[in-house]
């Protein structure tokens, strides 16, 4: 993949974690679209905070792979689960695996859905704009099919794919704990990607004395984003079967063909 956590990982579950995704109603509609499938493949698994919620929520016999890129957010994972999941770095588009999985999902990993339900990032009135979009770290045509491909032969036949759904990516700042800052930037480009830049910023003295912030953590990330169509036609080229959104909106799932 272009682009690593590398920068933003030792900041990351602070900032995951003071509201940036709501892991708890994510993992709980997660378990109810797994059903009893067991053994599950985690799509850009990052530091272990979807895992770790499912397996504290799930039955006992859950078994979790997670593979990401970046071994610095993995280092955080397999200390945060220790055995009780597996973690493998991997990119994607070279994806091998043992024996195939029941079920595959991703939470802002490498593949998600963009709802836009008429709201800006910090909770005001937007334009009102219900488009969906899928977004993916993955610039180029070839290497999305790759990589999906490689996901549709980890997985057994009528095995699930959920990507969840998050609200459109616009400028915001939150306060951390700690005296920091948390912000990012988007910059939209006109063939159909954006670049996100994430900021962790701290003040460095007394700012009427002139001092400024500092920035203590940046990560800069391209997306490239899908209309519904092309959406799902990448997918159907790829093995699989849009099969609908979760009741409460927070999951596309799909089933391996």
């Amino acid at each position: 993949m272009s682009d690593s956590y590398e920068g933003l990982s030792t900041h990351y579950d602070l900032i995951m974690t003071s509201g940036y995704y709501d892991y708890d109603a994510y993992a709980r509609t997660l378990l109810d679209l797994i059903g009893d499938r067991r053994r599950l493949l985690e799509i850009g698994a990052g530091t272990g905070l979807v895992c770790e919620k499912l397996l504290d929520l799930a039955p006992t016999d859950l078994e979790i792979t997670g593979v990401d890129h970046t071994e610095s957010m993995l280092a955080q994972a397999r200390r945060r689960l220790g055995g009780r999941a597996e973690f493998v770095q991997a990119d994607l588009r070279r994806l091998t695996v043992p024996s195939p999985f029941d079920a595959a999902y991703s939470v802002g990993g490498v593949w998600y859905f963009i709802h836009d339900d008429g709201e800006d990032g910090d909770g005001e009135d937007g334009d009102g704009n219900d488009e969906a979009l899928l977004a993916s770290h993955l610039l180029e045509e070839d290497d999305n099919i790759n990589a999906l491909s490689r996901v549709h032969a980890a997985l057994k036949p009528d095995g699930l794919l959920a990507l969840a759904t998050q609200g459109p990516h616009r400028d915001h700042e939150r306060t951390l704990p700690g005296g920091l800052v948390y912000s990012q930037k988007i910059r939209p480009a006109p063939d159909n990607t954006f670049t996100k830049d994430y900021y962790v910023r701290r003040a460095a003295g007394n700012q009427r004395n002139g001092a400024v912030e500092e920035i203590v953590a940046h990560q800069r990330c391209d997306y490239r984003l899908y209309t519904m169509e092309q959406a799902e036609r990448l997918l159907k080229q790829c093995g699989f079967r849009s099969e609908g959104i979760s009741p409460d909106g927070m999951f596309h799932y799909l089933t391996r063909q």
